[in-house]
């Protein structure tokens, strides 16, 4: 489960929203004067990489050259795309680095569009073929009618798959210089609807959004987990899932630890009345049956511990589980190690005071008769 949740979160970050991301206010469409703001932002503590968007519409559509009548409908729909400089994108998101199909944009490709699986569709897409372009290929055209009305005809040079179904692989991107074109103005060229801020490690996010909220009042700062809310709500059923199967797993070790114990303990039971006729005290036979659960939970920690670490991890990093959402392998948090072994350590060691305090509850004489 931890494994799904990590993906996810990287997938989320990787893929769409980078660390933090800075937008205008929401009385505003775009940020002012992005060349000033970013090179403000990379001065600041813990950032690494910046990135710049400029955002609209488009209904796309693929065949329409074989349309007899303006109004037959043809493989179409209505996506994002995004106005990117394709080098500083590839720093920050990892668009450009899962092409499954052609190449990636260059800076003066301005009548050339890539496209996510989503959009393109064929048998690598998870949409249903009628959501999709049908399954379009590098080289074939597409004709763009952007939100602003203008027109324009596109060579796909190439088809990605992020393996973020929600939002990523339903994105298409042209270069900035494009989109700039496209909306009209020469002003477009300074305007950003988006700016994507890479750190330096995981974990700042919030020092990060904080300071960054104190370059603008004119802007907003939010972390990737902000956007992100329907993810968590997915993450959060997933870390309820693994509480309730890691809850289950500590009764069941519980229970096999009471029935081991408690069966040796029978089958002792005439020895531990010797022990007590002759004067042993009731805490050293206590004592000696805790010991052994002990010894039971920490080889069972340690077996475990070692089939994960020599065997699965390795395994699991060699062969990881191709899912939509990405590749799965074996995430171990040592935190999550140390609160099982705990749990698991206070189970046996209940599992043998019991059953064992039990039998020495009971008379000497019926003890030492085994009954």
């Amino acid at each position: 489960m931890a494994t799904v949740m990590t993906t996810m979160d990287n997938q989320i970050v990787d893929t769409m929203f980078s660390n933090v991301v800075v937008s205008p206010k929401e009385d505003r469409f775009y940020i002012e004067r992005s060349s000033e703001l970013v090179p403000q932002i990379q001065q600041v503590s813990g950032v690494s990489e910046t990135c710049v968007h400029l955002n609209t519409t488009g209904f796309i559509e693929y065949g329409w050259k074989e349309k007899t009548l303006p109004w037959e409908k043809v493989k179409s729909g209505n996506w994002n795309i995004d106005g990117i400089n394709p080098a500083q994108e590839a720093l920050v998101t990892s668009i450009g680095h899962n092409m499954i199909e052609g190449r990636y944009l260059d800076e003066d490709d301005n009548d050339q569009i890539i496209l996510g699986v989503e959009i393109a569709g064929g048998n690598q897409a998870q949409s249903s073929d009628f959501m999709t372009l049908g399954g379009v290929h590098i080289g074939e055209k597409v004709q763009v009618t952007y939100a602003n009305g203008v027109q324009r005809e596109y060579t796909i040079k190439g088809i990605f798959r992020a393996r973020e179904m929600m939002v990523a692989d339903h994105l298409a991107f042209v270069t900035r210089r494009e989109m700039v074109s496209i909306l009209g103005r020469s002003n477009f060229s300074d305007r950003a609807s988006e700016i994507l801020v890479k750190a330096n490690r995981s974990g700042i996010e919030d020092s990060l959004a904080s300071q960054l909220k104190a370059l603008g009042t004119d802007l907003q700062v939010r972390t990737w987990k902000e956007y992100g809310g329907a993810y968590r709500s997915v993450i959060s059923t997933f870390e309820l899932i693994m509480g309730i199967i890691g809850g289950t797993g500590l009764i069941v070790a519980a229970i096999v630890m009471f029935i081991i114990i408690y069966i040796n303990v029978l089958s002792k039971k005439r020895q531990i009345g010797i022990l007590r006729a002759i004067g042993i005290p009731h805490n050293a036979v206590l004592g000696s049956y805790l010991i052994q659960a002990l010894f039971y939970s920490l080889m069972g920690i340690l077996l475990g511990w070692l089939i994960i670490r020599v065997v699965l991890q390795p395994y699991f990093m060699m062969h990881p589980i191709d899912l939509p959402m990405g590749f799965l392998s074996l995430h171990i948090e040592t935190g999550n190690i140390i609160a099982s072994a705990a749990g698991l350590t206070v189970a046996s060691l209940l599992a043998g005071l019991i059953p064992a305090w039990t039998v020495m509850r009971e008379s000497i004489i019926k003890t030492l008769w085994g009954v």
